[in-house]
């Protein structure tokens, strides 16, 4: 596992993914994820790590020329990792800790969707950021006036048609990784609907984005975890009750 994370870690600072605080980051979280949940939550976010790659480099010159790209090549650092990686670490923290602990969390659906919509939710926004960005037509979320690609509450079609697939394709994997590792399976309601709240958490923090970030009330990194947040609270409160 150790050297799992390692190279994860390396790999995403080698290729211009992470800058070396994020990329150290990530090592301590994907190291925390194989220790408490197992090789197969790391093959998942490893699957994450290789989509948010394909779409930070997708049309990455014409989103550079703009000036819309993360750092200087693309790369993030730690507080966008933690941003996207807490709510997971959060979920294994608490299915893991007190009298938790005898049950095992790969042995509960309910934590385990609950880690896939974390995931989910990251690629959704993820996608439909880096992909979304290179469109021509543009609007705001809020009120739907034409803005300028890359601005924060900014929406396209095309990025909205890459938020959903982000969301579902997250599922369906996190479906075969399970299956093939001898975990449980999501029936098809569970992935139908964590795809939608996937989906969902894109807009919401489209939707932040417009309103808060662009009043310096909250970050960038702020706004990507409280929209994971909120999105994981709705789903597992609404799987709970089903």
């Amino acid at each position: 596992m150790f050297i799992i994370c390692f190279a994860l870690g390396f790999i995403t600072y080698y290729k211009g993914l992470l800058n070396a605080d994020g990329s150290i980051t990530a090592f301590f979280i994907g190291l925390f994820i194989a220790l408490q949940g197992g090789l197969a939550l790391i093959i998942l976010l490893l699957v994450f790590l290789a989509s948010a790659f394909i779409a930070t480099k997708y049309k990455f010159n014409y989103k550079k020329e703009r000036g819309m790209q993360e750092g200087f090549k693309g790369e993030r650092g730690w507080t966008n990792v933690l941003a996207n990686g807490t709510v997971p670490v959060i979920v294994l923290l608490f299915y893991n800790s007190g009298n938790m602990i005898n049950y095992g969390f790969l042995n509960s659906n309910f934590a385990v969707s609950l880690f896939v919509l974390a995931i989910a939710a990251a690629a959704s926004d993820t996608l439909a950021s880096e992909i979304g960005m290179a469109s021509k037509k543009v609007y705001l979320i809020t009120t739907f006036e034409r803005v300028k690609p890359g601005t924060n509450g900014g929406i396209s079609a095309y990025g909205e048609l890459w938020a959903m697939i982000g969301s579902v394709y997250t599922f369906l994997m996190a479906q075969l990784i399970f299956y093939f590792a001898d975990m449980v399976t999501f029936p098809p309601n569970i992935i139908l609907f964590g795809s939608f709240i996937g989906f969902l958490s894109c807009q919401l923090d489209s939707f932040l984005g417009a309103t808060l970030e662009r009043r310096g009330i909250l970050n960038k990194s702020l706004v990507n975890l409280l929209a994971i947040s909120i999105s994981v609270i709705i789903f597992g409160g609404v799987i709970y009750v089903w």
